[in-house]
């Protein structure tokens, strides 16, 4: 963390710097909001998909380079249940021993 104001990341694609989110690492509900929505680069199918997507999932939108978009918590969970794929868990804390 005190290192976070001297990283310079520049995006490949665009030469911009790029800003960690911390948000990004909270804990949220199914009815939490996104603040921006989310295009999955991980979840993007080929463009002779497309349709057979948007039968099968009339909720989740497609942007130009085919990538689900995300809006909120529950429709992202929801997809991901749906296909079969799973979110890599984050590491969590090991709870201390309760002494007596």
């Amino acid at each position: 963390m005190r290192e976070y104001d001297n990283l310079c990341v520049i995006c490949h694609e665009c030469g911009k710097h790029m800003v960690r989110d911390m948000r990004a690492d909270l804990f949220n509900t199914p009815n939490d909001s996104y603040t921006k929505p989310l295009h999955s680069d991980a979840l993007a199918i080929a463009p002779s998909q497309r349709k057979e997507h948007e039968q099968k999932f009339p909720y989740i939108k497609l942007d130009k380079k085919c990538r689900p978009i995300f809006d909120n918590y529950g429709s992202h969970q929801r997809y991901l249940n749906e296909t079969g794929f799973r979110k890599n868990p984050g590491k969590s804390k090991r709870r201390a021993k309760k002494v007596s």
